[in-house]
């Protein structure tokens, strides 16, 4: 009897240890892929960040995963939804299509917005010219498997979609409201989207204030820049609606903007049954490290490094929820930033040089042709380092082309901030071995670049129509780019590594084919 007991017993703890062991034993490929799109990440913040970071955030990722310091985009376009196109094809702009917002149609004779139809009314990735991870996964396994995309904006979320937009989700500051490409009559919100809505939670968040979270000692700016930051107050602001069109923008711009998108993010999870079968999902989950509220502040100020930490517990909070729905070993969580910070002047004083603006050096250019060659519109655009010339004014002038455009490009080069100018002829031929022309290489499209590209010099920034500066990355952007979770080796890297093969790699991992345009390749040794 005793002996049938201890057997008993016995049976019972060995049955459980294998269960718990099964539990943790990855699945043949990820369940559920996550992608943490952060805008404005560096790992130079990571780095000087990390013991203020909890061991559940970012540092939990750095730690356990695979991580690689300096993942490279091509610094061609200003445009965020260039980098998030080349991430998710594989492909460089030159491949993919999408050089920038807005480009201008020789043939159409008309400016055209990237991100819309080719009636100029929808939202869509119409004018991608290449397929997604989205949507080589769709082509597999149809809406077997699940793919959404969420975040605060639709100028990123398209591109991930790729053809089939319908599950991209961004906050509407109108209303404070998550909506969708697919939010019509014909096709409305799912019910569990409308429930969420209702709760009106940007209402409770808009009645607080933001201020710091830790002690401002202790944040960096105050501890190695003391003199500098001498007789500055604390931040301290206040979120309430604004009374213009768009009244949550302010709210969304602080860290309750990621709380909302990390709330929205586990909601989806749980309504939609992402990885709870043996069919792959993809979820792309963005969320922002800077705010409008502290425009032309750099990304160690005390504003900036406020965000990073109480992102690193809504990030800490979701990996806890997705952990206790699926179970990390059947997660792929992909983390990285698309966009790297710009420096301020404060930062690199004596090495910041100005200001460019494009509009005024097209109006510059177009004076000098106009005094050479009579009157004329010779300029017909510029967009994000590219100048588009009247092809119809130089046909009936009879000028030749490559002539007029060296000619633009010998002027533009005199222009202050302007370190090459070149023909598009010269960049097709440019060698790819010269970086600043390789930047530029990739980022031409013979049928939507202009006829002349420029890149600024290192220190100088653009000054966008909107009136926003921007930094002009020289070369190339660099940014964190970490694997984590499923079969991941834990492993650091110092070598750059192209985020053409970001793609590549999560379709190997996937099993499905590459995007049909991929120019990237797996990167090996990740997987044990």
């Amino acid at each position: 009897m005793i002996r049938s007991f201890i057997y008993i017993i016995l049976s019972f703890f060995i049955t459980v240890n294998i269960s718990a062991a099964q539990k943790h034993i990855p699945s043949v490929q990820p369940k559920l892929v996550l992608f943490l799109m952060i805008d404005e990440l560096s790992s130079e913040q990571l780095f000087i960040m990390r013991d203020k970071l909890s061991d559940n955030g970012f540092n939990k990722l750095l730690s356990g995963g695979a991580y690689f310091r300096n993942g490279i985009y091509p610094s061609g376009s200003n445009y965020s939804g260039t980098s998030v196109s080349t991430f998710f094809t594989g492909s460089y702009p030159s491949t993919h299509g999408i050089i920038s917002d807005k480009w201008y149609e020789l043939f159409k004779d008309k400016e055209v917005m990237a991100i819309k139809d080719d009636n100029d009314t929808l939202m869509s990735a119409n004018h991608l010219l290449c397929s997604t991870i989205y949507d080589e996964l769709k082509r597999v396994y149809d809406d077997s498997s699940k793919t959404a995309a969420i975040g605060f904006t639709p100028d990123k979320l398209i591109w991930i979609m790729g053809k089939n937009a319908d599950n991209a989700y961004w906050i509407d500051t109108k209303t404070g409201y998550f909506t969708s490409a697919r939010d019509t009559s014909k096709n409305p919100l799912p019910g569990w989207v409308n429930e969420f809505n209702s709760k009106n939670i940007l209402d409770v968040y808009a009645d607080r204030e933001w201020g710091p979270v830790n002690d401002l000692s202790e944040y960096h700016k105050y501890k190695y820049f003391r003199q500098q930051m001498e007789g500055v107050s604390p931040f301290l602001f206040d979120l309430k609606k604004t009374k213009d069109s768009y009244p949550y923008s302010v709210v969304t711009d602080s860290p309750y903007g990621n709380k909302l998108v990390r709330d929205f993010a586990q909601s989806l999870i749980v309504n939609e049954n992402f990885g709870k079968d043996n069919i792959p999902d993809f979820l792309t989950v963005n969320f922002i490290t800077s705010s409008a509220l502290c425009s032309g502040h750099d990304h160690f100020d005390p504003v900036c490094e406020d965000m990073l930490l109480r992102l690193d517990k809504e990030i800490s909070d979701l990996l806890k929820s997705i952990d206790k729905e699926i179970g990390l070993e059947n997660i792929l969580i992909v983390t990285s930033g698309i966009t790297s910070p710009d420096k301020t002047v404060t930062q690199l004083t004596g090495y910041d040089k100005g200001v460019f603006n494009g509009k005024k050096a097209a109006a510059l250019l177009n004076l000098y042709l106009m005094a050479i060659h009579g009157q004329g519109k010779w300029v017909k655009a510029y967009y994000d380092g590219q100048f588009y010339l009247n092809h119809d004014l130089l046909e009936k002038s009879k000028l030749p082309l490559n002539e007029i455009q060296q000619e633009a490009a010998s002027f533009l080069e005199q222009i202050s901030g302007i370190a090459y100018a070149l023909p598009a002829s010269d960049v097709i031929a440019a060698s790819m071995n010269l970086p600043a022309m390789q930047s530029l290489k990739l980022n031409y499209h013979p049928k939507r670049s202009g006829d002349l590209l420029i890149a600024l010099a290192p220190g100088w920034r653009e000054e966008l129509p909107n009136g926003k500066l921007v930094s002009k990355k020289w070369i190339s952007k660099r940014v964190p780019l970490i694997f984590y979770g499923w079969k991941i080796t834990r492993q650091m890297h110092n070598e750059p590594v192209e985020m053409i093969n970001v793609a590549p790699t999560i379709s190997s991992f996937l099993q499905i084919s590459y995007p049909n345009g991929c120019e990237g390749e797996a990167i090996p040794g990740l997987i044990r």
